[in-house]
């Protein structure tokens, strides 16, 4: 009885499967298409976070999926990874800060040197939390870039749909990677890129599916 259940199980799951990853590509196909003009211009609009100035400005002139990698998902405590996300903030502006070499001095902040061998001891906390946050949250950490720049950018998305999910419960993550092969210009150069599809669910929260920005928030 129990190996049926579990056969059973297997055999629900593999639909729900299938449909998540022609959903996925769905998506992803119907921003290319509006990229290259080839669909409706409010494709664009799938980008998470919303249509930026430079996704509504770029445009494509061809493209193709010629290759994915293997989906990524998650599902973990959402209280334990906002905990995690708020001590490696506040390790960042704290490094932040002296980095910028200022000391308060009565009412006037005077600025000081920092040598590279102290900036790299200053920001030794903030690498730290950034190494735990992504083995503990591996793809919540992708898709937020934690331990890159961008992550800091006023603008990351990942942080606004955060904000919403509230901070108790689980949360589940998936995300789903092709390469993108374009011709461009006269001469047709080929370029890759990479296009990430994301979806977030916690608590009440569900983003859909949605293309993830690329790392300065335009089109790619």
């Amino acid at each position: 009885m129990r190996r049926a259940a579990l056969g059973w199980l297997l055999l629900m799951a593999v639909p729900a499967r299938a449909q998540d990853d022609a959903d996925a590509r769905r998506v992803a196909e119907t921003y290319l298409n509006a990229l290259s003009g080839t669909g409706d211009e409010a494709g664009k609009d799938l980008l998470l976070g919303g249509v930026t100035m430079n996704a509504q400005l770029f445009t494509l002139e061809n493209w193709e999926l010629t290759s994915k990698e293997p989906v990524k998902k998650e599902e973990a405590d959402l209280a334990h990874a906002l905990a995690m996300m708020a001590a490696l903030d506040k390790a960042g502006r704290a490094a932040l800060t002296k980095l910028m070499g200022l000391e308060q001095q009565g009412d006037e902040l005077k600025m000081t040197t920092v040598s590279q061998v102290e900036a790299t001891r200053l920001l030794g906390p903030t690498l730290e939390r950034a190494a735990a946050f992504n083995k503990a949250h591996a793809v919540l950490a992708f898709v937020l870039r934690v331990g890159k720049e961008v992550y800091w950018h006023p603008k990351n998305p990942m942080r606004a749909v955060l904000q919403k999910a509230g901070t108790q419960g689980r949360y589940t993550i998936e995300v789903h990677r092709w390469v993108v092969l374009s011709r461009e210009g006269a001469a047709k150069t080929p370029r890759e890129w990479p296009l990430r599809v994301v979806r977030f669910r916690a608590g009440k929260i569900d983003t859909g599916w949605k293309v993830l920005p690329a790392s300065d928030w335009n089109a790619e």
